[in-house]
Parts: C-alpha cells; sequence; structure tokens
C-alpha cells in the first residue's frame, strides 16, 4: 500500500497491467417480441401535431430508422385530429399532408429540416419542390376538409379550446387516437421508446422475416422533445392530448 506525502490519499491494491484482458465483445440483441402483428412490410403510421414536443421527439427518433430500412416498411406520417398549437400548426400539417402525398420521395428530407428549427419557408425552399402543385394541393385539401372554416368557427372546436384537423379523422377514429404521438404498426396501437434504437427494435420485431438492417446499430439516445436534435438523459412517455 502506498500513502500520499500530505497523508491525504491511500492506494491500497495494483493492477497486473502485463496481463492481458479479454476485450469485451459486443453483439447487437435480437429485436424484442412486442405481440405486434406481424408482416413482410410493415406498415407504420405515426399520428402526432406538427408542432408537439413530444410528437417531434419521436418523429426525429424515427428519420434514421426510415433512412435504414428503407422501402422495406411503409411509412406514413398522419395527424391528430385536433390541434393544440395554432393556426400555425394547421397550415403546418396541411403543408406536410401535401408534401407527403404529392412529393414523398422529398417528404422526409423536408420533415428532416423541418425538425431543426421549425422554419418551414427556408425547408421549401431547401427541398425545392414545385409550390405551384404543393399550394393547389393545400387549397383543396383545406377546402375538403374544411381546417380553415372549422378554424374560424369556434364552436366546433374540440371542448371549445382545440381547433379541428379531419384530414386523417376516420384513421383516428380506427385507432382511437387521443394524443401526439401515438405510434401504430400493421394496425395495432404499440408502445415503443422513441430513440432511433428502441423504435427500430419495434419495427424489426413486426417482420415475418427481419432484413439485415434489423442487425444494425442505432443510436440509444432520446432526442429531446421539441425542435434541435439535442438528446435527453431519460426516455419520455409524455404526450400533447
Amino acid at each position: 500500500s502506498y500513502v500520499s506525502k500530505d497523508g491525504a490519499l491511500l492506494f491500497v491494491s495494483g493492477i497486473n497491467i502485463t496481463e492481458s484482458v479479454p476485450k469485451r465483445q459486443e453483439t447487437q440483441q435480437p429485436p424484442q417480441e412486442t405481440g405486434l402483428p406481424k408482416s413482410d412490410k410493415p406498415a407504420i403510421e405515426l399520428f402526432v401535431m406538427s408542432h408537439c414536443p413530444y410528437g417531434t421527439q419521436i418523429e426525429k427518433g424515427m428519420l434514421p430508422v426510415a433512412a435504414l430500412l428503407g422501402d422495406k416498411i411503409d411509412l406514413k406520417v398522419k395527424f391528430v385530429y385536433y390541434s393544440m398549437h395554432g393556426k400555425k400548426e394547421l397550415d403546418e400539417q396541411l403543408l406536410q399532408t401535401c408534401m407527403e402525398k404529392e412529393f414523398s420521395g422529398q417528404y422526409l428530407g423536408y420533415l428532416g429540416c423541418f425538425l431543426k428549427e421549425g422554419d418551414t419557408e427556408a425547408c421549401l425552399n431547401e427541398s425545392g419542390v414545385d409550390m405551384t402543385v404543393l399550394n393547389q394541393c393545400i387549397n383543396n385539401t383545406d377546402e375538403q376538409y374544411r381546417v380553415t372554416e372549422l378554424y374560424n368557427d369556434q364552436s366546433t372546436w374540440l371542448s371549445g379550446r382545440f381547433p379541428l384537423f379531419n384530414v386523417d379523422k376516420s384513421d383516428n377514429e380506427k385507432y382511437g387516437v387521443r394524443g401526439s404521438p401515438t405510434l401504430v404498426i400493421n394496425g395495432q396501437v404499440a408502445s415503443s421508446g422513441r430513440s432511433p434504437s428502441a423504435l427500430l427494435s419495434t419495427i424489426c420485431s413486426t417482420f415475418n422475416n427481419p432484413p439485415e438492417e434489423c442487425s444494425q446499430t442505432l443510436a440509444s439516445e432520446t432526442p429531446s422533445p421539441g425542435f434541435g436534435f439535442s438528446t435527453t438523459s431519460g426516455g419520455s412517455s409524455a404526450t400533447c392530448g
């Protein structure tokens, strides 16, 4: 044993660094069974409010999964049937609905940009989509589902407080969606962590035959709620709704 000259520190043991120490072997754990229905190409429906901090949180966790699995899954971002974050949310959801419909190949790129700072105009400019086509779709969708009309009539709002967004209303009713986010896989509401690794594991458990991408490792850190790509030390199950 050794003691420091000032008598403050006592060293009681040593380690023989000449001995070889076996390296820790890291292995990818197989997807955990979740009890969710399986399919050859899982259908992923993610219901959010565009400005809900917990909706943006799971979207940020989902983006790396979507990039990894690509067309091996059928991912659709859908919207809760009411809004809690003002007119800007309704406008953004109309826009994203049409981005996904008319420019599906560019939608996730736009979404990734939007999730940084919520800057719609900058992200539209970056996406390079045909604004004539996009605006026509927005106008038609707004008219079909009376989004602006219902917003202007507060008597129609949910509990008198929350304007309606009925674009995905039938699917909201089908799955009993009550808040943002709600994750549905193969037609069943699913429970999952919001980190890329947790979402990958949940989704990969719903393949009949998981593809080789399911053996890859994604980040285990959970994205922070809200805009920006920082992370949080703990998980989250909070919702808007």
